[in-house]
């Protein structure tokens, strides 16, 4: 039981970490990245390519691989999402055209590792992290990648959290996601602060990406897909641009799907995020962390 506890908990770290970057950018820009699961497993393919062939330590190889996750999301910003906001007034529209561009930007991003891996597993080698495992009495233990997980995922979920309600930037992001043009006219640089939250949404599906390749041992293309599904149902339950509802729903479905796996019919775990999805859109539709919502006159 603790054992199966111990893993939830690890489970719903590494979704807290995807999911706040697609919170992030869905909630302020509505960006609904289909790319983000892709940018996720290109940050663990750096992270194979920098250590296959290297001695290059942890921490150096995590910074570079969220980096350049951070990059990779930060261009589809600028180069496709940005022009598509400008030339597109009308919201629905400007939506279903990102929705249309990120899901080409992520097939491209994974043809790309797939080519670059043979369409293989590939998994950074055992001296990128040393892993160790501490017992807790019996059979139930906990490695040092584990408690890197939720040290890690409790940190950023409370800076994310406390920056978004407290800085400057912060109070920026708020206004963009309540109504652009009027955020503008305060002398606010909106390209700037979209610009920031694209990157910082990459670079938190890069960290996830990283710490997961080296916890599981390895990754595959389709990983990035199975995760962003779980994502969406993270979302839809905590409430779409909520951070506080991403990091409560995201160990909810981490402790429903584990206790699945665990003890019930393996196959149904899947299941359980779109179940979750399909109650909360018939009892409460905005989510458990809806954001309020004022009437402008």
């Amino acid at each position: 039981m603790l054992q199966q506890l111990i893993n939830a908990i690890v489970f719903g770290s590494v979704l807290t970490l995807f999911s706040l970057g697609l919170s992030l950018a869905w909630g302020t820009l509505d960006v609904l990245n289909l790319a983000h699961g892709a940018v996720f497993v290109f940050a663990g393919f750096i992270t194979y390519e920098l250590t296959k062939d290297s001695t290059m330590s942890f921490v150096p190889t995590l910074i570079v691989a969220s980096l350049a996750a951070g990059a990779v999301t930060l261009a589809l910003e600028l180069v496709a999402f940005r022009r598509i906001r400008l030339h597109f007034p009308a919201r629905r529209q400007a939506e279903l055209s990102m929705l249309v561009v990120s899901v080409g930007a992520a097939t491209v991003i994974g043809e790309v590792v797939s080519h670059q891996t043979s369409e293989a597993a590939f998994s950074p080698p055992a001296s990128a992290f040393s892993i160790h495992r501490y017992s807790l009495g019996g059979s139930v233990g906990i490695t040092n990648i584990q408690i890197l997980i939720v040290v890690a995922a409790i940190i950023v979920a409370v800076a994310l959290d406390q920056g978004i309600r407290r800085t400057r930037y912060g109070r920026a992001i708020r206004a963009l996601a309540y109504d652009p043009t009027t955020t503008q006219l305060l002398g606010v640089n909106v390209g700037a602060v979209a610009a920031a939250t694209m990157f910082l949404a990459g670079a938190l599906a890069g960290l996830a990406g990283v710490m997961l390749a080296i916890y599981l041992g390895g990754e595959e293309v389709a990983t990035g897909q199975d995760y962003l599904l779980t994502a969406f149902a993270i979302l839809i339950v905590g409430g779409v641009g909520s951070i506080r509802g991403a990091i409560v729903s995201a160990y909810l479905i981490a402790l429903a799907e584990t206790a699945v796996v665990a003890y019930g019919p393996s196959q149904w775990r899947d299941g359980v995020a779109f179940l979750l999805i399909l109650v909360m859109l018939l009892v409460r539709p905005q989510g458990l962390f809806a954001r309020r919502r004022f009437q402008r006159a």
